[in-house]
């Protein structure tokens, strides 16, 4: 009896141990929107073990949509459009968005997202980021002309020549 209420209790911890290491993914249209609660958070593209450290450092205050929930760093889009990892501690669910109301007083449609005037973009994310990043490689000047890769080979003599100051015989040392 005891055996198969402690078999029964481990069976129950198993499983409780497998759902709550599970990661929570969510489509970017539908996904949660959170905030930055430190002052500041490193973003990461690519994620948290990559060579050239983070990308950005997040200010407190910014929003961002959660795509994926980890363990310790979580998958997330930045209302310019980019995504990459930030820390979980670093994060909290954001509060509403305030309504726009238009001059009649009735919610604007679309009230759900903040445009600034004149971003260009999805509607959904906000505007799109179009500026350089850390890690893109620049393109080449059209002003500056390919290299001239058609380089004559080297000439190496067949024999090595011998210095006129090196005396003959047999060398004056022993072994």
């Amino acid at each position: 009896m005891k055996a198969q209420i402690l078999s029964a209790l481990l069976a129950a911890l198993a499983m409780l141990f497998v759902t709550g290491c599970a990661t929570q993914s969510f489509d970017p249209a539908t996904a949660p929107e959170y905030m930055i609660i430190t002052s500041f958070a490193p973003f990461y593209r690519l994620g948290p073990q990559q060579a050239s450290g983070p990308d950005v450092s997040l200010q407190q205050g910014t929003r961002i949509k959660l795509l994926r929930k980890e363990m310790g760093y979580s998958y997330v889009q930045l209302e310019d459009g980019r995504a990459g990892y930030t820390a979980n501690e670093s994060i909290a669910p954001a509060p509403p968005r305030p309504k726009e109301e238009t001059s009649a007083g009735l919610p604007s449609p679309g009230s759900g997202t903040s445009k600034k005037p004149g971003a260009r973009g999805r509607a959904d994310i906000g505007p799109v980021y179009s500026g350089p990043q850390m890690n893109d490689t620049p393109l080449p000047d059209p002003n500056v002309p390919p290299p001239d890769l058609n380089i004559d080979p080297e000439v190496v003599p067949s024999t090595i020549p011998v210095p006129a100051d090196t005396p003959s015989g047999t060398p004056k040392f022993r072994y």
